[in-house]
């Protein structure tokens, strides 16, 4: 994530690959024209209990801490539950970010997945780089905390004004070229967690077993 972040200051930032001068053909726009859509998130009546289930994973912002991916979350809706507001699913490689509350989290969808009225998330359009969009809202934090204030001490930053923060707007190209370099990076991080997660499971079932004395592995050499 790191070498990715290095990667976006320099291409983005400094415009290292340009000569340190923005290309003619870049624009400052806003995230609305980075988006084909904009999803607030929302959350199905809990007093429906057969709209959740383990069908589709139901994101909610302690899901987003220290994750690149979201690959598992506190909740999961029924086929019920995601068809009763259908227009709310994300695809792989939708941009969440909080924007109500604890705001600034930045995450990728790692599968189809909806999530609860604290995120907006961003759906890019055809052939725009997911790994550019999700570096920039990295950097949006601080943004996102100023103008969802608006004399509250809690956040809340809506739709609309989520849609038109400013944003630069690369060639098409160029996010391409960009993408060649970093989509390796993120496809290795999402083989990590799933791999960590793989790891702590396999741990948080032979601990116990270890510790009562069901396993035992005082003949091991290693």
């Amino acid at each position: 994530e790191q070498q990715a972040q290095a990667l976006f200051k320099a291409w983005f930032v400094d415009f290292e690959p340009f000569g340190g001068v923005m290309p003619d053909d870049w624009s400052i726009g806003t995230i609305s024209d980075l988006s084909s859509d904009i999803v607030c998130g929302k959350t199905p009546s809990t007093k429906k209990k057969e709209y959740y289930g383990d069908y589709m994973p139901f994101i909610t912002i302690p899901d987003m801490h220290n994750n690149v991916y979201v690959i598992s979350t506190e909740r999961s809706l029924s086929e019920m539950g995601s068809d009763s507001q259908s227009k709310k699913t994300l695809p792989a490689n939708s941009i969440c970010v909080s924007c109500i509350g604890t705001a600034g989290l930045v995450t990728l969808v790692a599968v189809d997945s909806q999530t609860n009225q604290q995120i907006n998330s961003i759906i890019p359009k055809e052939r725009f780089s997911s790994y550019y969009i999700f570096l920039l809202m990295q950097t949006f934090s601080e943004k996102i905390n100023r103008l969802g204030q608006s004399g509250s001490t809690i956040v809340n930053l809506n739709k609309a004004q989520f849609g038109l923060m400013e944003a630069l707007v690369p060639s098409i190209s160029d996010m391409n070229d960009f993408d060649t370099i970093v989509k390796p990076l993120f496809e290795q991080i999402l083989a990590n967690q799933y791999e960590n997660q793989r790891l702590a499971s396999l741990r948080d079932t032979l601990l116990p077993k270890l510790m009562n004395g069901e396993i035992d592995v005082s003949e091991v050499r290693i």
